[in-house]
């Protein structure tokens, strides 16, 4: 969470456009998708990955450094209100109004008129080049750097022309008719041929239809590195996040833990790390000038290392080699639960790909800040502990699947929710149902998954989960939402997905009543007989040993008791000596 909720701002400010930013999201999910079920199945196959795992998480924390290596595509320049231009004539040419770069103006139709306001005229060489300042020194004394008089604001009349040997093939405007009467030389000395140079000013609304410029650099190179970048970062983080899961699971299974709660330590995570990131990126871009994120990235590769050092000293060998992995996975897909599954969470990842690329993208329109973005992130957070802490207690009453349906219940809330905001701060109350949508639905499929599967096969179906959800779902949805943005906009984007969850929640509860309750009863009836019989072979295990410190006790005192009894018949055989002895003395008295 320190780096993923403004990779899409990042990409905006890269100058790289939705559509652009779609067909990198439709590529990545091919990609991202092979990570978990290579690792899975390799996973699977040696049972203890405590090494590869560390070594996949700092490869993921490595490849995030890399977004900062992207070169920028295009960059916006706003227009201020009153525009700078440049008016040259030389010789006896017709005067030209240029307006300087990197600012460029769509001129608006039928301009026929406009009126300037001339200032800081200049004489220079015509054989010189034009400099911003509107003059420069000239090669030869023919011509000297000297003031003219200039009337102020004056209007003239233009045509648009376009420059045939200049590469950006730039518009400009010349200047067909002009009152320059009032502009006179102020030395003698002053030589014909000399050009006239003078700073203009005109408002922008007389001038130009846009608000904004683009800066156009190389735009194909920037979408080549991002796509590579991306699917790099996709693999390596969709590698280590499924078989961090699947390491969890295993580790929860052996000592009965609770998943929920061990989720709620991420939602800690995200609560404090979100905010800093955000409030870093701000600090470094009011610094810099110019939007920047490395903060983040460095920040994400930082706690990427740090976790895979701890992993290195947890005790990972849980399980047994599986020797069939590739029939178990044919024998994984074959079972319509599981497929059906799988294709809920296929939908649930392209919800998660949606508010993931677009939400922000949202607010920033709205007008708000990255620190206020990260705050989103925290409420979200904090609204998942309770929710986690209880988790285990919902799993039991409403089950795993009905649980999973209930998420897409409030993704439908939460979709319609943005759609209709108009104030930033008005996220605040969506984001909390994020603990309903991301923080419980996540929760519920992973365990979910690990009931589906078998021992031997559960980094498979971690992976094929992980990859179908953060890989394909998650894709599919950015890139949907990359071209219908275009078209339909943000907020019916979000309508749209909201029918989609909808239909899903419907169609995945009618078929869990017809098709999948009796299996996941009968699941429920197994697990519990398990657990009780490993209760009882614990309460037996337990009473046996104590019985047999019992026994010990009973075995240590019957060997003190027959140690001491021998000392004391040998004390009364010497008491009676003694009184013998005693009795002869007495006679002989």
């Amino acid at each position: 969470m320190a780096m993923f909720p403004f990779l899409t701002l990042q990409a905006r400010s890269l100058g790289i456009t939705e559509k652009e930013l779609g067909i990198v999201y439709a590529f990545t999910p091919f990609i991202t998708i092979i990570g978990p079920l290579l690792t899975g199945l390799v996973a699977d196959r040696i049972g203890n990955f405590k090494v590869f795992l560390s070594l996949t998480l700092v490869a993921s924390g490595f490849a995030a450094i890399t977004f900062s290596a992207v070169p920028v595509a295009r960059h916006n320049h706003p227009l201020p209100d009153t525009l700078p231009l440049t008016l040259s004539r030389l010789d006896n040419s017709l005067a030209t109004l240029t307006l300087a770069p990197p600012l460029h103006c769509d001129i608006l139709p039928h301009l026929h008129n406009l009126t300037i306001a001339l200032t800081n005229c200049s004489l220079c060489d015509p054989t010189g080049i034009i400099a911003k300042d509107g003059c420069v020194s000239p090669g030869t004394a023919t011509c000297t750097r000297q003031n003219v008089v200039v009337p102020g604001e004056t209007e003239v009349q233009v045509s648009v022309a376009t420059s045939a040997a200049n590469a950006s093939n730039a518009i400009f405007l010349n200047v067909v008719q002009w009152d320059d009467t009032a502009v006179k030389s102020q030395p003698v000395g002053v030589e014909a041929g000399c050009g006239l140079v003078c700073l203009a000013a005109v408002a922008r609304v007389d001038l130009c239809s846009n608000t904004h410029s683009v800066e156009l650099f190389d735009p194909m190179m920037t979408f080549w590195c991002y796509l590579l970048v991306r699917v790099l970062n996709g693999f390596t983080l969709a590698a280590s996040f499924t078989l961090f899961d699947g390491a969890a699971m295993a580790i929860l299974k052996e000592h009965h833990g609770d998943y929920g709660l061990q989720r709620l330590y991420a939602n800690f995570g995200a609560i404090f790390v979100t905010p800093i990131s955000g409030f870093l990126i701000d600090h470094f871009t009011n610094i810099s000038g110019k939007q920047d994120y490395r903060p983040a990235f460095y920040l994400y590769c930082a706690l990427k290392v740090m976790g895979a050092g701890v992993i290195l000293f947890l005790d990972l060998d849980f399980r047994q080699p599986s020797r069939k992995v590739l029939k178990d996975f044919k024998g994984l897909i074959k079972k319509p639960e599981i497929l059906t599954f799988l294709i809920v969470m296929l939908i649930s990842g392209a919800c998660f790909g949606v508010l993931d690329t677009f939400l922000f993208w949202l607010l920033q329109d709205l007008g708000a800040k990255k620190y206020l973005m990260g705050i989103t992130v925290t409420v979200g957070s904090i609204a998942g502990i309770p929710i986690l802490v209880s988790s285990g207690f919902i799993f039991k009453k409403l089950g795993l699947s009905y649980t999973i349906i209930l998420g897409f219940a409030f993704y439908v809330i939460r979709m319609l929710g943005y759609s209709f905001i108009n104030d930033p701060w008005w996220c605040m109350p969506y984001e909390a149902l994020e603990c309903f949508t991301v923080s419980l639905m996540s929760a519920a499929a992973v365990s979910y998954a690990a009931d589906l599967a078998t021992p031997s096969t559960l980094a498979t179906l971690q992976g094929m989960y992980g990859g179908l959800h953060y890989g394909v779902g998650r894709g599919l949805g950015s890139l949907m939402g990359g071209f219908l943005i275009g078209p339909i906009g943000v907020r019916n984007l979000f309508r749209l997905m909201a029918l989609i969850c909808g239909i899903t929640c419907v169609v995945y509860f009618i078929l869990n009543r017809l098709f999948f309750t009796k299996a996941q009863e009968e699941r429920k009836l197994k697990a519990e007989q398990k657990k009780n019989e490993k209760d009882s072979n614990e309460d037996e295990e337990k009473t046996d040993k104590e019985l047999e410190i019992v026994e010990n006790g009973i075995k240590k005192n019957k060997d003190t008791v027959s140690f001491e009894q021998p000392n004391a018949n040998r004390s009364a055989e010497n008491s009676s000596e003694g009184g013998q002895l005693n009795s002869a003395f007495e006679k002989v008295e």
